[in-house]
């Protein structure tokens, strides 16, 4: 039954509380806040959501369009752009509002406007997404695609700034309410959402829905905390609620209004209003606490990783590691014998399950230096016959030592610097001499001169084989 616009609530009911009353008005009263001020608030809540529709969806158009295209291009700035844009802060705000003063319209109109702008924003970059040129997941699509609890705590101060700007509006406050709307971010994780929905990435979609659920559970619940504890809870709203209730045509939301207006005014109706907000907060921490401690882990095992590599003996020219989503993969390049090759890559297996709790990758490859050549050289002329090696012995030192001279006058500089070299006799065909070298790759035109270069030096066909390795340092992925 309707409820005559003139009656006052209950005294028990949850716009009176006479025990935490003075309190309330102390806190208040310390950041300047009168009860005059609140019902101010109150009443500018309830005319404002039903007017300025047209600017609120220009200006959340706009910003879907600047978030989704700065997300793409990988643009912070222009994705901070479309923080500031974008208008989706204010009914959230104002639907912590109604919960905490019990008012069923504006609650429910509230909660109208942004389960529509919710969709509005998905649907409309997913339709972006799908007319782009190309879809590539850039490192700001990947930042809001693996939300944590940390991201959470983000989100309750910035719930906190988000009430504080709406109680005191002003010039005071408007550097304030700019942080708050870079710091929150509702828009961009929404837009990924469309993003992973017009590419069918579920991991993409699923993973920024629970960003920005996290988000908005974290504004509801501290904004309806923050408004009780300054005390607008107080604020009798039954002339207020009757009077938008009467300029709207009978319909679905005055129906579903009366029925809210049942809940709000029971005993502990705020208890039930708080309790909502707080159940949806509680189901997204789980997975953002789980997704905290995969990060842990990742960053623990990767600096560990780390400090091992870099403990290697200074024959290792390059290391990849990548560590992501419980697997370990390690690559080396390192200066020396097969077997040493082997040792380190059974050594750093070991090291790294001790460290990460699972098996990893490990993939260790010998590039053969001068000393492990001569090494080489001496084996193959030790399980020789002895006549045949004290025929060969003088003419491949000799060989050896005019090749090194050769190589020293002959080797463009701009290649790098020259780590080893060998020789080969292959049969029916020409000397090949293969090099190996830190620096870009000599190609076939420098290849075939480095030849010719040596053929004229030694007086016999000289064919050069270019093996060179990454300039790059260490690198972790």
């Amino acid at each position: 039954m309707d409820q005559d616009p003139g009656r006052e609530p209950p005294a028990d009911g949850p716009h009176v509380r006479p025990a935490g009353a003075a309190f309330q008005d102390r806190i208040a009263a310390a950041f300047d806040i009168t009860p005059e001020a609140r019902e101010a608030i109150v009443r500018g809540m309830l005319d404002r959501s039903a007017r300025g529709a047209a600017g609120y969806w220009l200006q959340l158009l706009l910003a879907m369009g600047i978030a989704a295209l700065g997300l793409v291009l990988g643009s912070g700035a222009v994705v901070i752009g479309a923080m500031l844009i974008s208008p989706l802060m204010g009914p959230i705000v104002e639907l912590g509002m109604g919960l905490a003063i019990g008012s069923p319209f504006l609650a429910l109109r509230s909660f109208t406007r942004v389960v529509f702008s919710i969709v509005t924003v998905v649907t409309g970059a997913a339709l972006l997404t799908l007319m782009l040129p190309f879809q590539e997941v850039t490192a700001e699509i990947a930042a809001r695609t693996s939300p944590t609890a940390l991201d959470l705590l983000i989100a309750i101060f910035c719930a906190i700034a988000a009430a504080y700007t709406t109680v005191r509006p002003g010039s005071d406050t408007t550097s304030t309410a700019a942080g708050t709307a870079i710091g929150i971010a509702l828009v961009p994780p929404l837009c990924v959402v469309g993003y992973g929905i017009g590419t069918r990435v579920k991991s993409i979609a699923s993973g920024a829905a629970l960003l920005f659920t996290a988000n908005l559970c974290a504004i509801l619940l501290f904004a309806i905390l923050c408004f009780l504890l300054l005390g607008y809870g107080a604020v009798s709203t039954a002339e207020l609620e009757h009077a938008e209730l009467a300029k709207q045509k009978p319909g679905a939301i005055r129906r579903v209004a009366r029925v809210l207006q049942v809940f709000f005014e029971l005993r502990h109706g705020w208890i039930f209003r708080v309790m909502m907000p707080l159940a949806l907060l509680g189901a997204v921490y789980f997975p953002l606490r789980e997704a905290l401690a995969r990060v842990s882990w990742e960053v623990r095992v990767r600096g560990a990783i780390q400090r091992m590599l870099d403990a290697l003996p200074q024959s290792t020219v390059r290391s990849s590691l990548t560590v992501d989503h419980g697997a370990v993969a390690v690559r080396l390049v390192t200066l020396g014998r097969a077997d040493e090759a082997e040792r380190i890559e059974q050594d750093l297996r070991d090291k790294i399950a001790a460290v990460a709790g699972m098996p990893p990758k490990v993939d260790v490859i010998a590039v053969l230096d001068a000393s492990a050549l001569e090494e080489v050289a001496a084996s193959v002329r030790a399980t020789s016959a002895p006549i045949d090696v004290v025929r060969k012995e003088p003419e491949l030192v000799l060989l050896r030592q005019e090749l090194a001279a050769s190589l020293a006058g002959a080797w463009p500089h701009a290649a790098g610097p020259l780590v080893a070299w060998r020789l080969r006799f292959p049969e029916n065909d020409p000397v090949v001499v293969e090099v190996v070298h830190v620096g870009p790759a000599l190609g076939d035109a420098a290849s075939d001169l480095l030849g010719r270069a040596l053929s004229r030096e030694l007086g016999a066909e000289v064919a050069v084989q270019d093996r060179a390795i990454s300039p790059e340092p260490i690198v972790a992925e």
